[in-house]
């Protein structure tokens, strides 16, 4: 049998509703000490059921509740963020749909409260992440594909509260549990400008572009110089033998000469940094870029293919965002380079093809990378179309 009524308690909040077997059954309205904070709705045995809550800060729930947490589908709205979805034990999970007041907005599965599994971001200038996600953040495979260039550069896309936490304010009756330590951030990228760093579409920075490292000091050249040191035993041992060996042994000599200073040259610009090219690889306002590979910690890294519209394109491993180990680039021109790279920069390897690469351990290194990174692309691809579909 049900009865209506109003109950007090202690710490100053109230109950105004139905009620059964002495607990709160069927509608009602509970209001915390002072008036602050209200649940709305319908009660089962002493447990919210499906209603409003509305939290002292303003911030609002509407939806499904079990056992006295979010469980089912709801809506909760904050002053930067809404989400729409379902929830389990209080949090966001299986299916739903984020988007900050930004413009930002997250379509996917989530896992305790954060995205994980398959879903597609849309940043505030209009790009696109579709692919796999852990934790809340990029890590799997994935397309990341932008916009021109001039509206990215347009609309900085800001940094998304839910990396860290989307979870709702806590109980303040519940026992006070220690956060552990934030992880330290990755290094931003040269120049972060608006439509590079984290969460930017453009990463194929190049000497001209506003995001290459300007003033790096380039290396000693150390085997360079010991290079030169073994040529130069090479032409005494070239001396000494034609000395002993043959009359025309000047000839012998100055053909020694001449191939061990071209040896120790190749040597040279294959296993030390190369001279820096001049280059005027600027990105033009139309430009687009699309990336399609492994993600890692919510950045390229892995295996994966860059392309740029202009016909630019680096096929091969990445590191936080930049080229880092073995890879090709293609030019708009068609020339290419390849070898191996540190943080964007070609360490060892053929400058557009002004330095002949030899079949070599880097060479075969290089076609190793650019097979896997281009079947990261398929695999990318596939992820793609199943986050996608949910």
């Amino acid at each position: 049998m049900s009865n209506g009524g109003r109950f007090e308690f202690d710490d100053g909040g109230c109950y105004v509703g139905d009620w059964e077997e002495g607990r709160a059954h069927g509608y009602g309205v509970c209001t915390g000490p002072g008036a602050q904070g209200e649940y709305s709705g319908r009660w089962s045995r002493g447990f919210e059921s499906l209603g409003v809550y509305t939290w002292p800060s303003g911030n609002t729930y509407q939806g499904y509740w079990s056992q006295g947490k979010r469980s089912g589908l709801g809506t909760e709205s904050k002053s930067k963020w809404s989400y729409k979805g379902e929830w389990c034990h209080g949090l966001k999970g299986h299916l739903g749909v984020w988007e900050s007041h930004s413009g930002v907005i997250y379509e996917g599965v989530w896992r305790e409260g954060l995205q994980d599994g398959y879903g597609m971001e849309t940043y505030a200038d209009g790009g696109t992440y579709q692919g796999q996600w852990q934790s809340g953040k990029r890590h799997g495979y994935g397309v990341r594909q932008s916009v021109p260039y001039r509206q990215a550069t347009l609309v900085r896309s800001p940094h998304r509260t839910s990396l860290e936490s989307l979870h709702s304010e806590a109980d303040p009756n519940a026992p006070v549990v220690p956060l552990p330590p934030p992880s330290l951030p990755p290094p931003p990228l040269p120049g972060d400008s608006p439509a590079s760093g984290s969460r930017g579409g453009f990463v194929l920075a190049f000497p001209g572009d506003p995001d290459f490292p300007k003033g790096a000091k380039k290396k000693s050249g150390g085997f360079f110089r010991r290079s030169l040191l073994l040529s130069g035993l090479r032409v005494r041992r070239a001396e000494s033998k034609a000395s002993l060996g043959s009359k025309r042994g000047s000839l012998k000599s100055e053909a020694g000469v001449s191939s061990a200073g071209s040896e120790a040259t190749t040597l040279s610009y294959a296993e030390t940094e190369p001279p820096e090219l001049p280059s005027t690889l600027t990105i033009e306002g139309s430009s687009t870029e699309v990336y399609a590979g492994e993600w890692r910690a919510d950045r390229r890294s892995g295996y994966g293919v860059s392309r740029r519209s202009n016909g630019l394109r680096y096929e091969g491993e990445w590191l936080g965002n930049r080229r880092h180990g073995y890879g090709r680039t293609t030019y708009p021109d068609g020339s290419k380079e390849e070898g191996k790279y540190k943080l964007n920069r070609l360490v060892s390897g053929k400058v557009k093809n002004l330095i002949p690469l030899r079949r070599s351990k880097v060479k075969e290194k290089v076609d190793r990378a650019v097979e896997v990174a281009r079947r990261a692309v398929s695999m990318a691809r596939q992820k793609q179309e199943l986050a996608i579909a949910r």
